[in-house]
């Protein structure tokens, strides 16, 4: 455990990026999100109006996670031991590429050349997020709590802004269009990526990776961090149940224009997610710091209660204000979840984060194909229940555990500190029993 926490605080001395150089990054990763939201839209409304075809349109959900997972396992094998500058590089590049070659193939090439391009973006959008998720105590130094918050912030952001520039930009400039904009965001990721020279990984630490053996869930399990995974992969799951649910609930409560119930609903939780980034992380700074995983516990929570609420409470300002709270849980579980993992040395992280990936994003997709074949307007809210249900109790017992932990070695050092007749000196050494 001490090696965990001394590999987390290795990174906050010199070599950090200054302030004005990761606000040049994190504005560049933000316009990059943006195309990624268009992505996330656009592409699924493409194949539909080509196609018509429903299995057709499943097909790319299917395709981009498939290829997270994919993403993910790379960063899983080799993510301890890559040069993570370039390797992020390269994510922006395949993505720029392939979107860049469905903005300009004929017609008839596009509809064999998009599920392969679906799965790459998938693949780097997944290897750059665990890659960037390794490398931010480096990056960042003693501001990576700070940084971590404005990710989330940030990206909730994006997300909003893709949603809303997808409704805008396609009837205007085309599908092609949208896809050249969005091969752009990546270019222009990669440029500054390119440009700043970022330092990424610890002095010395590739050579290290490669004689470790370990696989990635013995480390995460020996780090006591596999619970947290494990939590993250059912509320992956459970989420699955508002993506389908929410143009349903829209059809009971708006039949003429539904999409207005999904992006009211959406509006509020973006509204949490910043107020949890922006305000009340920096309020819980030292919390989320001492014991991110009981903040991490209890922000999976709130973020359950909130999506229950959005599904189950009476008139529109409940609703809104149980997506905000989901919003707000949303947020701070994002941050904390990335702080407990980024306590492992640098040496061991990347295999960590991709992991993660592989898991998160095979929950989510279990989710969406369980949600699809069983969800019925008529179950909606006790679906809903039931998927959210389940990680509100795990997180719940985990909390407990967690803050007993918390409690436990305070009192360690009563029993621990006792003068030894063997070795009186002990008593004088402070650092026995220093090491949480």
């Amino acid at each position: 455990m001490g090696a965990m926490v001394a590999g987390a605080k290795g990174a906050e001395g010199a070599g950090s990026a200054g302030r004005r150089q990761l606000g040049v990054f994190l504005t560049a990763k933000t316009v990059s999100d943006i195309g990624y939201a268009l992505d996330f839209i656009c592409l699924s409304v493409f194949v539909w109006e080509r196609t018509r075809s429903g299995v057709a349109t499943g097909l790319v959900s299917v395709a981009l996670y498939a290829g997270a997972i994919g993403g993910g396992r790379l960063g899983q094998r080799f993510g301890d031991r890559w040069d993570r500058r370039r390797v992020m590089i390269g994510a922006d590049l395949v993505r720029a590429v392939m979107l860049g070659l469905l903005a300009v193939l004929p017609a008839a090439v596009q509809r064999w050349w998009l599920y392969p391009a679906v799965v790459l973006v998938g693949a780097g959008r997944s290897v750059f997020e665990a890659t960037m998720g390794a490398a931010t105590p480096v990056l960042a130094g003693s501001r990576t709590q700070a940084v971590n918050s404005a990710l989330a912030g940030l990206k909730g952001v994006a997300f909003m802004v893709g949603m809303g520039l997808a409704a805008v930009l396609a009837p205007a400039i085309g599908y092609r269009g949208v896809f050249g904009l969005d091969a752009g965001s990546y270019l222009l990721s990669a440029t500054v990526l390119l440009a700043l020279r970022l330092r990424m990984r610890e002095s010395g630490e590739r050579g290290g990776a490669r004689r470790e053996t370990a696989g990635a869930w013995p480390l995460l399990v020996g780090a006591g961090l596999a619970g947290l995974v494990v939590l993250r992969v059912l509320d992956a799951f459970g989420s699955s149940s508002q993506q389908v649910g929410l143009p349903m609930l829209g059809t009971q409560l708006h039949p003429s224009q539904p999409a207005v119930v999904s992006g009211v609903v959406w509006g509020s939780w973006a509204a949490g997610l910043l107020l949890g980034s922006f305000v009340l992380r920096p309020l819980a700074k030292r919390l989320v710091e001492r014991a991110p995983a009981l903040v991490y516990c209890l922000a999976t929570m709130a973020m359950s209660v909130g999506f229950i609420g959005v599904f189950w409470l009476g008139g529109w300002w409940p609703r809104l204000v149980a997506a905000g709270l989901a919003g707000l849980g949303d947020a701070l579980s994002e941050i904390t979840y990335k702080q407990s993992l980024q306590r492992l040395p640098d040496e061991r992280r990347g295999r960590a984060f991709g992991l993660s990936q592989v898991s998160v994003n095979a929950g989510f997709m279990a989710g969406l194909l369980a949600t699809s074949l069983v969800l019925q307007p008529s179950r909606l809210a006790p679906w809903v229940l039931l998927l959210h249900g389940v990680p509100l109790l795990v997180a719940g017992w985990m909390a407990v555990g967690a803050a007993r932990s918390q409690r436990l070695p305070a009192r360690l050092p009563n029993a621990a500190d006792l003068p030894s007749a063997a070795d009186p000196a002990d008593t004088a050494d402070p650092a026995k029993g220093a090491v949480r």
